[in-house]
């Protein structure tokens, strides 16, 4: 019961106020990093459902860009790191949400170093057409529930992404800024 109240008591009065449509549009087009990502091998998934081959144009814009040097994403978190999730003056929220889809595409990430890991045995076999399909709609759906709440101005909880989330802005905010 103490528990609960404590953590309450922590996240009150993080949300100090509205956060406006420029920062919800901010954000909401930062949660497409990990959709970059995912779409570039989710080629296999939309290949077999050409239904879904649509969703493939809202990052091509981006992707050449976001992959013109390997630096490149790294360049990205480092900027949006130190210039906006430390940024105090920045509403709380805003700064979850953008720190929300950067750890949504380094959990995108994790997921495209595993498949390219899989031992060539799983790789080729109707296993890697189901981990091929979990992977495109796990991102799409988590992507599509951060951006829900990005346009309500409200904090969207996913276990543990976060808690992590939460962690790093606290980490952030002891670090001056």
């Amino acid at each position: 019961m103490e528990e609960d109240e404590t953590k309450r008591a922590w996240k009150a009065g993080r949300n100090e106020g509205e956060m406006s449509w420029g920062w919800k549009l901010m954000a909401s087009i930062l949660y497409i990093l990990p959709w970059v990502d995912i779409t570039e091998k989710s080629i296999y998934f939309t290949e077999r459902f050409p239904a879904f081959a649509w969703m493939e144009f809202f990052t091509e814009p981006i992707e050449h860009w976001y992959n013109l040097h390997e630096f490149v994403p790294l360049i990205i978190f480092f900027g949006l790191y130190l210039g906006i999730v430390r940024n105090k003056q920045i509403s709380h929220v805003a700064r979850y949400h953008i720190m929300m889809g950067v750890m949504l595409d380094i959990v995108a990430m994790i997921l495209i170093v595993t498949e390219e890991n899989l031992p060539t045995g799983i790789l080729w076999t109707p296993w890697s057409d189901l981990f091929y399909a979990l992977t495109f709609w796990f991102i799409f759906l988590m992507i599509a529930y951060c951006m829900f709440f990005c346009f309500l101005g409200w904090y969207c909880e996913i276990p543990l992404i976060s808690e992590g989330v939460y962690m790093q802005i606290e980490q952030a905010e002891s670090m001056g800024g």
